[in-house]
């Protein structure tokens, strides 16, 4: 005991003295976008990801899919990667003649995939992640946005997938999915509200008509959406690809070159502020318009999403230090999107999944965005009860006058 206690201090070192971190460096390496894909059962997400597993399209994608089996006809040879919290074999993927790799990351997490994508000597072009029918976008999409900063992963979308066929389909015992889609809040919903890009696929099935009517109301839930009509989930991948829902960087990446990278910028609200009958457990748009504001009323905005977001209360005004706040069981906030001029020019991007937010300054030297916001801005909150006091309640706490 005595020797133990006698040992010599180790001798610490100077912060000056320690190595610097070399391109190797985890955080340092070239990020690889990721896309998730959600749609409820028999939508068509296994057909989608068959596509792209084995068209001849020219990316090296792995595809991550919940559980793969006999479905995938390629003979190609078996492979194993360790979980790196346990180093396990756990997960077996395949690579096939295209370039893509088929993996299943069945109740693994993030680090695996990351495992994943560096153990490929020669490198992965995106990752696509299939989702179970049942589950929620949103906490998945936050933490992956969440890893971001020091993972080597980088969100670019969430892809939704929708039966056109059956969304009508009637005489079930069980709702039909148009049915959940207008209906309270539930899984079907939620898929939408979180998605970047609604995939209306069997479109080849049912009337034009139809069609119209399952866009209006997937357009009710979510209308930040970019929608494509599909025939068997197949569409050009660059539809899929460069989204960049989750990025503050308006400049587009190819192969998404030509396409708006506003989401924004013909969103409608879906939601008539005055009209009270509207159901409050319903997932919906609410697109609340902004003036050019004040730096006062920039941190005020910043108060306002930081209660709503972190804590589940609207505060109820601005003209007081102890302002009451109120809490909202029944609001729900799955997506938060926008954009925010402020007097001195510049010119901000919100992003938001669930609880967590983020407000970028945009680069002075993007002279079409800074043109595209010089009117102001606009907040879109995508969620269940965003038409309970949500609108009146951002106007008075940043102390604006309404716009619509």
């Amino acid at each position: 005991m005595d020797d133990e206690l006698n040992d010599d201090v180790p001798q610490l070192l100077e912060i000056d003295d320690l190595p610097e971190a070399g391109p190797s460096t985890h955080h340092e390496r070239p990020k690889v976008p990721i896309t998730l894909i959600t749609g409820y059962l028999g939508a068509g997400k296994s057909t989608l990801l068959e596509y792209i597993l084995t068209a001849d399209h020219g990316y090296r994608i792995a595809v991550c899919m919940n559980d793969f089996g006999d479905t995938t006809d390629i003979e190609a040879r078996s492979l194993t990667l360790f979980d790196p919290n346990t180093r396990s074999q756990s997960t077996s993927f395949l690579s096939l003649p295209n370039g893509c790799l088929c993996c299943s990351v069945k109740d693994l997490g993030i680090a695996a995939i990351e495992e994943m994508v560096a153990s490929q000597a020669g490198g992965v072009d995106w990752v696509v992640v299939e989702l179970t029918g049942v589950a929620n976008p949103a906490p998945i999409a936050k933490s992956f946005w969440a890893n971001e900063e020091m993972g080597d992963l980088m969100l670019d979308g969430v892809i939704c997938v929708v039966d056109s066929r059956n969304v009508l389909k009637a005489g079930s015992k069980k709702l039909s999915y148009i049915q959940q889609l207008a209906g309270p809040a539930n899984e079907c919903q939620r898929q939408v509200a979180s998605a970047d890009v609604i995939l209306l696929n069997k479109v080849d099935l049912v009337t034009a008509p139809m069609l119209d009517e399952v866009e209006r109301v997937v357009r009710g839930i979510n209308s930040t959406l970019r929608i494509h009509r599909t025939e068997r989930s197949k569409l050009d991948l660059r539809n899929l690809f460069g989204v960049r829902a989750f990025s503050t960087n308006t400049e587009p990446d190819e192969p998404n070159r030509g396409q708006s990278q506003n989401p924004l910028e013909h969103v409608h609200d879906v939601v008539d502020r005055h009209e009270g009958e509207h159901v409050h457990t319903d997932i919906t748009t609410v697109l609340i318009p902004l003036p050019t504001l004040s730096a006062h009323q920039f941190t005020q905005l910043n108060a306002f999403l930081e209660c709503l977001l972190w804590e589940g209360k609207l505060p109820a005004c601005s003209s007081t230090d102890q302002t009451p706040l109120e809490t909202v069981p029944e609001m729900e906030i799955l997506r938060t999107k926008g954009y925010i001029r402020i007097e001195d020019g510049r010119t901000f991007i919100l992003q938001g999944v669930t609880d967590i937010f983020e407000l970028k300054q945009l680069s002075k030297e993007n002279e079409d965005t800074q043109r595209a916001h010089r009117e102001g801005g606009k907040v879109v909150f995508i969620g269940r009860g965003v038409t309970l006091g949500l609108h009146s309640a951002l106007e008075e706490y940043i102390g604006i006058e309404a716009l619509v």
